[in-house]
């Protein structure tokens, strides 16, 4: 049985990851900085739980030598916000630490490495691509990141590229687009997000937003993010290395309103008038096309599917 290990497991997308992985029957490693068994706990039985600091390279080639590890989705990382409040923590633990996965992967032979990578690696959508047409991206859109999170991400991006031209170790990076899930309240876009709007509709809080909710965006959810990671750790020759998840559809935050509506006919959820600055104004529709022919991604989940599904995992963790 093919053992693999996720760093970041216990996280939100990480946690996902690793329950996707035990569906399929795979022998799973979940590894983090903390013990938090929060968003694992129906496959805590199923899985081992190892915690640990991807900064200690010494420490991570113990734990793929002693478990026999395989492959790696590294899905570890210091999040927007943070990295940006503390960019040298940031710097750290997504550069440093992706490149001690990429060379303990070289030093053990792993056979194959996922990197969770992100939209934040481009730069802002302009002419077609920009609000209102929205055409959507490919792969080799201009890559212009002014955060230190995009900036981390496409190093990462880089880095592993160069340990497959150097040393041929094999390399796959899936840049996400705008994922929601259960456990993802972050306030990442000023006022919590596409969770906040959820978990308030659910609970019969209202939802203020002080900009127009015209705007489109590729939401993914995090649940067929976990299946693409999945997909990319075990497709058979994955040629282009870097890939789009999303659903390659443009989704308003009025669209999940009415969604939410109809899930919750007394939500209150009302939108202003004001600019919208969130996300730093990278709104982008994905083309998934690539994706699509050389991993066997396919969305499972429209935003009503991921909508539902997202109250079911709230409910049933207590939320």
């Amino acid at each position: 049985m093919t053992a693999v290990m996720v760093t970041g497991g216990m996280g939100v997308i990480g946690s996902l990851i690793s329950r996707e992985l035990v569906a399929q029957g795979t022998r799973t490693i979940v590894f983090g900085r903390h013990e938090d068994r929060t968003l694992i706990k129906r496959i805590a039985d199923s899985i081992q739980i190892i915690t640990g600091n991807i900064l200690d390279l010494q420490h991570l080639l113990r734990i793929i030598q002693t478990n026999k590890v395989q492959r790696i989705i590294h899905a570890a990382a210091c999040l927007s916000q943070q990295a940006q409040k503390e960019p040298f923590n940031g710097f750290q633990i997504n550069v440093d630490g992706t490149v001690n996965v990429l060379e303990a992967a070289r030093l053990t032979g792993i056979e194959r490495v996922v990197f969770a990578s992100s939209k934040a690696v481009y730069q802002r959508p302009t002419g077609k691509h920009a609000h209102p047409a929205c055409e959507p991206i490919t792969e080799d859109y201009p890559k212009e990141p002014d955060t230190v999170y995009g900036a981390s991400k496409l190093f990462g991006e880089y880095m592993g590229l160069n340990y497959l031209k150097i040393y041929g170790l094999d390399f796959v990076a899936l840049r996400f687009g705008s994922t929601y899930s259960y456990g993802k309240l972050t306030g990442r876009h000023g006022f919590a997000g596409i969770p906040a709007m959820i978990e308030n509709a659910a609970r019969g809080e209202p939802t203020r937003i002080p900009h127009r909710g015209d705007r489109k965006d590729d939401m993914v959810y995090s649940k067929d993010a976990a299946r693409a990671a999945v997909l990319a750790c075990f497709a058979d020759n994955p040629r282009s290395r870097i890939y789009h998840i999303g659903t390659g559809k443009g989704t308003s935050l009025s669209d999940l309103a009415a969604v939410l509506k109809k899930c919750f006919p007394k939500a209150v959820i009302e939108f202003g008038q004001g600019p919208d600055a969130s996300d730093r104004g990278r709104h982008f529709i994905f083309d998934i096309r690539r994706a699509q022919v050389e991993l066997g991604y396919k969305p499972q989940y429209d935003l009503e599917a991921g909508v539902r599904d997202y109250i079911a995992e709230m409910t049933e963790a207590g939320g």
